[in-house]
């Protein structure tokens, strides 16, 4: 499916390090075997757990439960359902995840919030494949791709007591690292550039169509703790308060304070990034060097040199 690699792209990022991680979930994403995605909060777990998804062929719904979702007491009737009348105010029946994943894919976030109980039950339904509702007299044997999202590696999981062992050696075979934002010079531009796409859209504006350089530079500098997540935040924010001022562009005194303040080197585009930025700016602008310019605030023939020496 050519058409979900290019939505990953968009809404993930098509750096080296994220293309790798990409390419393997395609490769992936054929296998009936659980996968685990393992990277910092706000990365794009999710988003590649999608794509994942549309990539495997399945038919059925792409069904996602966080681990802060499930509750110490009712995790089964999460899980597996119930039928009617199996506890007081049970009226009807109620299919659990596994079961609305039926025939699709079931991504499991935030292992390290999953109690310890519902672990075990997961463990059991990895194994056999098998559901019982509450109250219902047979399983249900079932089929659905299972993805898992972890912000930290499940042995560190395990030593710390915060995942069964038996559980890692079922579902840590095969792992996919999402790698932070922070560095990603060229996913931070062009996820910045979706989401401004985005938040025109949302917010019905005309403008601002584009960052200036001096905005852009701090954006690509910044370490991004809150990753993907917290860009896009950035740049609804930035975005709004651009268009409270009827400016074209995103300018450093539209960012947050802390990225305005943020101290960056005078030219922070520079060697394998600037080259990075050229050649994706040119691919955006349909080809046109003076629309790839504008993008990143470079005069043209700096694009054509830059995009010609990584292309070499």
């Amino acid at each position: 499916m050519i058409h979900a690699a290019a939505a990953a792209g968009a809404i993930i990022g098509s750096s080296a390090a994220m293309a790798k991680a990409v390419a393997l979930a395609r490769r992936l994403a054929q296998l009936p075997r659980p996968i685990l995605l393992v990277g910092e909060t706000g990365v794009g777990k999710g988003l590649l757990a999608r794509l994942i998804h549309a990539d495997s062929g399945r038919r059925g719904e792409f069904v996602a439960l966080a681990g802060g979702e499930l509750s110490d007491s009712l995790y089964h009737d999460q899980l597996a359902g119930h039928e009617a009348g199996a506890f007081t105010g049970a009226l009807r029946r109620v299919r659990g995840v596994f079961e609305r994943a039926h025939g699709g894919t079931l991504f499991i976030d935030e292992l390290p919030l999953w109690p310890q109980q519902a672990q075990s039950a997961l463990l059991r339904r990895v194994d056999e494949g098998l559901v019982t509702r509450l109250g219902a007299e047979r399983e249900l044997a079932l089929d659905c791709r299972l993805v898992f999202a972890s912000n930290r590696p499940l042995a560190a999981l395990v030593e710390s007591g915060q995942l069964l062992p038996d559980l890692r050696w079922r579902i840590g075979e095969f792992v996919i690292e999402v790698p932070p934002l922070a560095g990603r010079a060229v996913d931070i531009a062009q996820l910045g550039y979706h989401f401004l796409d985005r938040a025109r859209s949302d917010f019905n504006l005309a403008g601002p169509v584009l960052f200036a350089p001096e905005a852009l530079e701090r954006l690509v500098t910044y370490t991004w703790p809150g990753n993907v997540r917290q860009l896009r935040g950035v740049v609804e924010w930035s975005c709004m308060q651009a268009a409270l001022h009827s400016a074209e562009r995103i300018g450093v005194a539209h960012l947050p304070d802390y990225l305005a303040a943020l101290d960056v080197p005078s030219v922070a585009l520079v060697g394998t990034t600037r080259r990075e930025l050229s050649a994706w700016a040119f691919e955006r602008a349909g080809h046109d060097r003076r629309r790839a310019a504008n993008l990143l605030g470079l005069h043209p023939n700096t694009i054509d040199r830059h995009r010609k020496a990584r292309l070499a």
